[in-house]
């Protein structure tokens, strides 16, 4: 089954509709030339869709009527309409009123206000149907260079969203494009978001940034290094090539003070190393995440990684049983038994 064929259910709102209104009463409120009505009889429609009732005749209506309303509740509602109304005929074939959307969705892309543009770009990651993204992507790819990293980091996803889809045949200028960005990008979300995207669709390039600026990783933020992790685990279980230098990233990682960042680094460690240089930065991980954490589930799981730890290399734990033992002074009868 292709992308395009699949149905997707993203919104669902509960509604007692009663007595559904008829095509007509709620075409009177879209044509009304006030804002507040239109978003009252979008907002009803939108609902009375989503629970199974259908208004194809209305499509033309919101287009000539409601498209051009600068009001923001109006933008807002009309996303969600866009999002949920059917967009092909029943042999396939895009509708004809597409292309009007398109248009429209382009002129929101290009919009002065950042939140227009941005939840424009986040409303296109939901789109399945290439017809529709396909007279949009030069707009999408211009985002990237958006002043507003609410604007970037949504176009990053929705570039990311298309290729994933469709292919980087679709965008085959892409990858080049996210790698420019990442070289330049302040914003540590659309960073991370950037590089995943390299990471599923040009691993090649992703491993070239990353060892780019091997020695800079630890100083990147927690959200960004748990996606380098994600690559180091991802390439050293396929290939030894540069797994050298991949292993030198994870070792200046393990002592984060992320605690997420830490536990990923002392796992990776273990899965990828045998060494006992390795293993002892890994065990030294667990055993100062235990001191650290209060929380008690947090204790039993690490304590069940080092018991594995303690499986396969006990030599290297036995220098650390004090450690533990004073990690473990806790009142916690779980902790304690385990």
């Amino acid at each position: 089954m292709s992308v395009e064929t699949e149905k997707y259910c993203t919104v669902l709102i509960h509604y007692e509709k009663g007595v559904p209104p008829t095509s007509e009463e709620l075409a009177k409120k879209l044509e009304s030339k006030k804002e507040s009505i239109q978003a009252e009889a979008l907002e009803e429609l939108i609902l009375l869709m989503i629970n199974g009732e259908s208004y194809p005749k209305l499509l033309m209506t919101i287009i000539r009527f409601v498209v051009t309303s600068r009001d923001h509740r109006v933008k807002k509602l009309l996303q969600i309409y866009w999002e949920i109304v059917e967009k092909t005929k029943d042999n396939g074939d895009l509708k004809e009123e597409m292309i009007l959307v398109c248009n429209a969705l382009r002129n929101d892309l290009m919009h002065a206000n950042e939140y227009v543009c941005g939840s424009t770009l986040r409303l296109l990651c939901k789109m399945k149907y290439y017809r529709i993204l396909e007279p949009l992507k030069e707009a999408v790819l211009r985002n990237l260079g958006h002043r507003h990293s609410y604007v970037r980091r949504n176009a990053v996803m929705c570039v990311f969203s298309i290729v994933k889809s469709f292919g980087v045949e679709v965008l085959p200028e892409a990858p080049e494009d996210i790698e420019q960005l990442l070289l330049v990008e302040g914003d540590l979300s659309t960073k991370r978001n950037a590089f995943l995207m390299l990471v599923n669709c040009d691993q090649e390039r992703a491993i070239k940034y990353v060892l780019s600026l091997q020695d800079q990783v630890s100083s990147m933020g927690d959200i960004f290094q748990l996606a380098v992790l994600e690559l180091v685990r991802k390439v050293c279980r396929s290939t030894s090539v540069n797994k050298g230098r991949f292993l030198r990233i994870v070792f200046d990682l393990a002592s984060s003070s992320s605690t997420a960042v830490s536990y990923e680094c002392a796992s990776s460690l273990v899965s990828l190393s045998s060494s006992p240089v390795a293993i002892h930065q890994a065990a030294q991980a667990y055993v100062q995440l235990l001191t650290e954490q209060s929380d008690n589930n947090v204790k039993l799981i690490v304590l069940d990684r080092l018991r594995d730890v303690q499986k396969h290399h006990k030599q290297v734990m036995e220098g650390m049983v004090m450690d533990i033992f004073r990690a473990l002074s806790c009142p916690s009868l779980d902790v304690r038994k385990k």
